[in-house]
């Protein structure tokens, strides 16, 4: 029997436009391309330094003057998202969007520029997208590599064999959040450096054993500190990071007190402020995890993003894997996922159209991710087990689901069976709303047609939706005469429908 989650994601075609917008700790960055025979053709970059990080106060609240910055700089990238639609364009934010407890204010007064959703990507995830940019942006390699990312407010750190990263690592360090926090005078002295070297070690001793006890052949550094640590190092030229040019760089911090020395070298005024920040922390993590070498990669987060978006950044999608690793892990009985699953999307397919998702992919996909994994939650107990699978589902590290679609499918399953909670819904927008709600009964249904878990789908009925009443209603038609033979499910089918009504549907049988 084959239960595994199939990838339905719409692919792009040739010549087809993708867009990513990455809004980092230190700087937003847009990229535009065109997908020509399965890879990129960059057609615009942009990047504007906003430093977001250094608007987060003491409580992570992000300023009204920091999220101006923001605005202000999404107003200039707005323009080139026009034209595309949802399957061409992803963006998504990082660190600081994920620290700040006001982060919700700042994505909806964004989104309402953009006219697309903000994902918030946890700190492993952020990692595993730079991994895609940087293994799509070099040589293939048959070794290990190891990739790391210093960006405004966090460090990621990737070793991985091939396009499979293997360790992934994200710690609250970054060149922004460090140079407010170590870097306040006006002159560098030693003491402070060191305070933030030591600050970053510290940090590092966290990863420092596992990283160097699995290793590697080859090191990469991406994003705007590594590239600037790069040119710096070669006098104007780029050239490969080492100990030795790292501390070259922190002599002459030393004999000036000041970076504005290195803007000979084509460092951008706006940046060179961070470029002390971005040193200590080098510094640490070259000591901390023995690197001898390392080489400056282009590609980054935003183009792991326009790779996983074209379906390349991996042989499949990583959403996939890792549903099916999901499964197995927490041991979910793969043939009532595959009745449950089967018989939803059976139900969608019929109603697809006169709920405008006939077009939409990701919509399909979240109701196929959310029925192969309903019973996840039966691993911690079976009473009020969808309970625990939603807890399961929001914050399990989740590799290629950024945190608003774990909560989609966290939401799902908790919705899948009792009570309709209308109240787990209201963290999404009206559209959100609207779309989840209908997922969630087609879940509910599905769930309710296989009580005794047969051994094949049952998709031996039609379902109609009727839209010209103030309650949506849902008509399910089976065989002529067959349900008077199921008294148990006609009184399922009938709970279902009292608890639908409490939510404002109807659920007509026959």
């Amino acid at each position: 029997m084959n239960n595994e989650p199939v990838n339905n994601l719409e692919r792009l075609s040739e010549g087809d436009l993708v867009a990513s917008l990455d809004l980092g700790s230190n700087s937003f960055h847009l990229l535009l391309a065109r997908k020509i025979k399965g890879e990129l053709s960059i057609i615009k970059r942009m990047g504007e330094k906003v430093q977001l990080a250094a608007g987060l106060n003491a409580n992570n609240r992000l300023s009204e003057e920091a999220q101006q910055r923001g605005l202000e700089c999404l107003k200039l990238m707005a323009p080139f998202l026009q034209g595309l639609n949802e399957n061409q364009v992803t963006l998504v934010a990082t660190n600081t969007l994920r620290a700040a407890h006001n982060a919700k204010e700042f994505i909806d007064r964004a989104e309402a520029i953009l006219g697309f959703p903000i994902e918030i990507i946890a700190g492993r995830e952020e990692a595993r997208l730079i991994y895609v940019g940087v293994v799509n942006s070099n040589p293939k390699i048959i070794e290990q590599r190891l990739v790391v990312d210093i960006g405004g407010g966090s460090t990621e750190f990737i070793i991985g064999e091939g396009n499979e990263p293997k360790l992934l690592e994200s710690l609250h360090m970054g060149c922004v959040s460090f140079n407010s926090r170590y870097f306040i005078n006006k002159t560098i002295t030693a003491a402070d450096f060191k305070k933030a070297y030591l600050a970053a070690y510290g940090e590092l001793l966290h990863i420092q054993k596992c990283f160097r006890k699995e290793g590697w052949q080859l090191a990469h550094g991406s994003s705007g500190t590594m590239k600037t640590l790069s040119l710096i190092i070669g006098k104007g030229q780029f050239t490969n990071i080492t100990l030795v040019g790292l501390k070259q760089m922190y002599e002459e911090l030393m004999a000036t007190g000041s970076p504005e020395q290195w803007l000979t070298y084509g460092v951008r005024p706006e940046r060179v402020n961070i470029v002390p920040a971005g040193l200590a922390i080098s510094l640490a993590i070259f000591e901390a995890l023995g690197i001898e070498s390392l080489e400056y990669s282009e590609g980054a987060l935003r183009e792991g993003v326009l790779y996983e978006l074209l379906g390349s950044g991996t042989d499949e999608d990583i959403r996939v894997r890792t549903v099916r690793a999901v499964t197995e892990r927490f041991q979910i009985d793969p043939s009532q996922s595959h009745s449950v699953t089967n018989a939803a999307l059976h139900a969608f397919d019929q109603i697809a159209s006169t709920w405008g998702l006939a077009n939409a992919p990701k919509w399909r996909n979240k109701l196929e991710w959310a029925a192969m994994l309903h019973e996840i939650g039966l691993s911690v107990a079976h009473t009020q087990y969808h309970k625990h699978g939603a807890y399961l589902m929001r914050y399990a590290d989740l590799a290629g689901f950024t945190r608003p679609q774990q909560q989609m499918l966290s939401t799902l399953i908790r919705a899948h069976r009792r009570k309709f909670p209308l109240a787990e819904f209201d963290a999404f927008t009206p559209e959100y709303q609207l779309k989840l709600k209908r997922l969630a009964r087609l879940l509910r249904l599905a769930v309710i047609l296989h009580p005794s878990r047969p051994e094949t789908p049952f998709l031996d009925f039609r379902i109609t939706i009727d839209n010209s009443h103030a309650k949506e209603a849902m008509q399910i038609v089976f065989a002529e005469g067959w349900l008077e033979e199921q008294p148990l499910l006609k009184n399922d089918l009938e709970q279902e429908a009292a608890w639908l009504a409490d939510a404002g549907f109807e659920l007509n049988f026959s």
